[in-house]
């Protein structure tokens, strides 16, 4: 468990960082590192790849959340976006049990090559760094619930709360406070786009164990497309 408390804060002040120097679409990408993930695998032991395999299978429940949320949140604010998009994890995530862990896996391919498109924000409220410590809780609530959800229910069921993601709303959620609600609306598209990462590593980690292959899968898939979204909502947006 010490492990989340010093990543987490890490990887805040990391999204944060690059948020400030190249937008919020980027940060979203940042934001999609499978940190949750990877230390859950890593706590379940044998039981890892499994988890990593149902994670992977609701990735298409993922990215239904972020479209879903980056709706509503700039008509109706971040508590009703949050509501929304957490309707529409559960309603894709009931939808994905009816069908076989791989068939859902292979869904999840098309959906992200879709999802690559996200425009430039308009101009954005200007604010101060986002607090990283709440990211650090949410990342040990998470890890806590998955290991208990495996135990119980087995790695399947783990798998659709690890997917869950708790720590890149929290992100979004940091950032409309400081930045306003168009800049939440972009970090989560930016989030669609580096789901491909997150995609990247459960798959890896599925088919051979490796953690750290599948952290180096998600790393050079997302720095590549936090590059290419660097152009959209830079510090020159700010007002």
């Amino acid at each position: 468990m010490v492990v989340p408390l010093l990543a987490a804060p890490t990887l805040m002040l990391a999204v944060t960082a690059v948020e400030r120097r190249a937008g919020p679409a980027a940060a979203g990408v940042i934001a999609a590192a499978p940190l949750s993930i990877a230390v859950i695998v890593l706590a379940l032991g044998a039981q890892g790849p499994a988890v990593a395999a149902s994670a992977g299978a609701h990735v298409v429940a993922q990215v239904a959340f972020a479209l879903a949320f980056a709706a509503v949140i700039v008509r109706r604010g971040s508590v009703a976006g949050f509501a929304a998009a957490a309707l529409a994890y559960v309603a894709v995530s009931l939808l994905i049990a009816l069908v076989p862990t791989w068939v859902a896996t292979l869904c999840a391919v098309p959906v992200l090559l879709l999802a690559t498109e996200v425009k430039r924000p308009g101009r954005l409220s200007s604010g101060g760094p986002v607090d990283p410590r709440a990211g650090a809780a949410i990342v040990f609530v998470l890890v806590g619930v998955s290991l208990v959800v495996a135990d119980r229910l087995g790695p399947a069921a783990a798998g659709i709360v690890a997917a869950f993601p708790a720590l890149s709303t929290t992100f979004v959620l940091l950032l409309v406070r400081v930045r306003g609600l168009a800049a939440g609306a972009h970090a989560l598209g930016g989030l669609v786009v580096g789901l491909r990462g997150y995609f990247a590593f459960c798959v890896v980690v599925a088919s051979t164990g490796w953690v750290a292959l599948g952290v180096l899968a998600a790393v050079a898939m997302n720095c590549g497309l936090g590059r290419r979204l660097s152009v959209h909502g830079t510090s020159g947006d700010r007002h």
